[in-house]
C-alpha cells in the first residue's frame, strides 16, 4: 500500500513540476494582464482624464504670443516742411509680444451642463470597463473548465483503455484455453489500438485546451500546468434576486441608461446657444519698431488692456432650430436603446434560465446511463471469464460505456457553462 501511495506522489503534477492551477488563479491572473481588459482600462481612464471644469469651459485660457519681422525697403518720403529723403535698403524691425486672457463668464449655463456630461461619459467609461471584465471572467472560466472537460474525457479514455486490455487477456487466456476463437482476441486488439487512437487525439485537445487559456490570460502559450480533476457543480438557488441584479448592477444595462442621460444633457448643450455669451478678457501687449530711416526711426506701445465681450445669436436661418429638434430625437433613440436593452437583458437570462435547467435534467439522467453502463461492462466481462457471454457483447458494453463517460463529461460542462452564463447576464461573476 505504501509503495502505491509513493508511485502516486511521484507522478503528481506538483512533484513532476507542474502548477495546479485553479479556477480562481486562472481568473486572477486573467483579470491582471488579459489584453482586453487593459484596453478597456485605458479607455475608461482617458474618459476619466476627460472629466474636469477645465474641459467643461469654467477656467480661463491664457495665451502668450510673439512676433518679429525684418524688412527692408527703399524709402521716398517727403514732407511739409519741404525736406525730402531718399534711401535704399532701409533697415526695419518690428517687435510685437503679448498675454492675453480669456474667460467666460455665462453661457447660458452651457459650460454646467458640460461638466455634468462630462460626468456622464466618464461614468459610461466604467460601465464598459466593468462590460469587458465580466465578459473576459466567462471567457476565462469557460476556457478553464473546457480543459477540465478534455481532461475527464481524457481519464475516461484510460478506463475504457484498461477494460479494453483486461478484454484483451480475457481472450488471450481463452484461446489459448481452446476455448475462444481467435477472432475474438483479433477484434478486442484492433478495439484497444482504436481507442489509444482516441487518446492521442484526446491528449492533443487537452494541450490545445491549455494552450487557449494561456492566451486568454496572456502568458506564455508553453507554460505547464495541470487543473482540477472536476467541475464544481452549484445550485441557482434565488433566482429573483438574480434579475433583480441584473436589472440593478448590469453594466450593458446601465450603460444604455447612462447613454439617455448623456442624450438630455447634450439637449440642453444645445439649447443654451440660444442665450447670450458674456466674456472678461485681458492682457499686456508691448509693440516696437525700429527704421533705420524715415520720419519715425523708434516708435514704442505698451500696456494693460482689459474689457468685457457680448455676443448673441439673433437670426442663423433657423439652425439651431434644427439641432434642438435633432437633440429631442436623440434622447428618444437612446430612451428606445434603453428599453430595447432591458427586454434583450431579461430575455437572456430567462433563457440562461432555462438552459441551465434543461442541462441539469440531461446531467441526472447521464449519471443514471453512466452508472447503468458501468455495472453492464462490469457483468459483460464477468460473463466473458465464465464462458457466459460473447466477446460481442462485451465490445458493445464497452461502446456503451465510452460514450456515456464522454457524454457526461459533455453534460457537466454545458451545466457549468449555462451557470456561469446566467451569473454573467445577472453581472454576478
Amino acid at each position: 500500500m505504501m509503495k502505491k501511495y509513493f508511485f502516486l506522489i511521484l507522478l503528481s503534477p506538483a512533484f513532476l513540476g507542474a502548477q495546479v492551477l485553479t479556477a480562481d488563479d486562472a481568473l486572477h491572473i486573467g483579470l491582471k494582464n488579459n489584453f482586453d481588459i487593459l484596453v478597456a482600462k485605458n479607455q475608461a481612464e482617458a474618459d476619466s482624464i476627460m472629466n474636469t471644469i477645465g474641459e467643461a469651459g469654467m477656467l480661463p485660457t491664457v495665451s502668450l504670443s510673439a512676433n518679429y519681422t525684418f524688412n527692408s525697403n527703399d524709402i521716398h518720403q517727403k514732407y511739409s516742411s519741404g525736406s525730402e529723403i531718399t534711401k535704399k535698403n532701409v533697415a526695419g524691425d518690428n517687435l510685437n509680444p503679448g498675454i492675453a486672457l480669456n474667460w467666460t463668464l455665462f453661457d447660458g449655463t452651457k459650460m454646467f451642463v458640460t461638466k455634468n456630461k462630462l460626468e456622464q461619459i466618464d461614468m459610461l467609461g466604467q460601465y464598459q470597463f466593468k462590460t469587458q471584465v465580466l465578459n473576459s471572467s466567462r471567457d476565462i472560466l469557460l476556457a478553464y473548465y473546457d480543459i477540465v472537460r478534455q481532461k475527464e474525457q481524457l481519464n475516461a479514455t484510460n478506463e475504457i483503455i484498461k477494460y479494453n486490455e483486461e478484454r484483451v487477456t480475457i481472450t488471450q487466456t481463452r484461446l489459448d484455453n481452446g476455448l475462444g476463437p481467435k477472432t475474438d482476441l483479433l477484434q478486442a486488439k484492433i478495439d484497444l489500438n482504436v481507442e489509444k487512437e482516441t487518446k492521442i487525439n484526446q491528449e492533443l485537445l487537452l494541450a490545445e485546451a491549455k494552450r487557449n487559456l494561456n492566451t486568454i490570460i496572456a502568458r506564455d502559450v508553453n507554460t505547464l500546468y495541470d487543473v482540477e480533476d472536476s467541475i464544481p457543480l452549484s445550485t441557482l438557488s434565488d433566482r429573483t434576486q438574480l434579475e433583480q441584479k441584473m436589472y440593478a448592477a448590469n453594466p450593458d444595462l446601465l450603460a444604455f441608461k447612462t447613454q439617455v442621460e448623456i442624450s438630455k444633457l447634450a439637449y440642453k448643450e444645445t439649447k443654451s446657444y440660444y442665450y447670450p455669451r458674456i466674456g472678461f478678457v485681458a492682457g499686456y501687449n508691448f509693440n516696437q519698431t525700429e527704421n533705420a530711416a524715415g520720419f519715425t526711426l523708434l516708435n514704442q506701445a505698451y500696456g494693460w488692456q482689459t474689457g468685457l465681450t457680448f455676443s448673441m445669436p439673433i437670426y442663423q436661418a433657423g439652425k439651431q432650430n434644427h439641432q434642438v429638434e435633432i437633440a429631442q430625437m436623440n434622447i428618444e433613440s437612446s430612451e428606445f436603446r434603453f428599453q430595447q436593452a432591458t427586454l434583450a437583458s431579461s430575455l437572456q437570462l430567462q433563457n440562461a434560465f432555462s438552459i441551465y435547467d434543461s442541462n441539469t435534467q440531461e446531467l441526472e439522467l447521464e449519471k443514471q446511463n453512466e452508472t447503468m453502463a458501468r455495472e453492464n461492462m462490469e457483468l459483460a466481462l464477468q460473463r466473458l471469464k465464465l464462458g457466459q457471454g460473447t466477446a460481442l457483447d462485451v465490445s458493445l458494453a464497452q461502446s456503451t460505456l465510452s460514450s456515456a463517460l464522454f457524454r457526461l463529461t459533455g453534460f457537466e460542462y454545458n451545466v457549468k457553462s449555462s451557470e456561469i452564463n446566467v451569473h454573467r447576464q445577472a453581472a454576478d461573476l
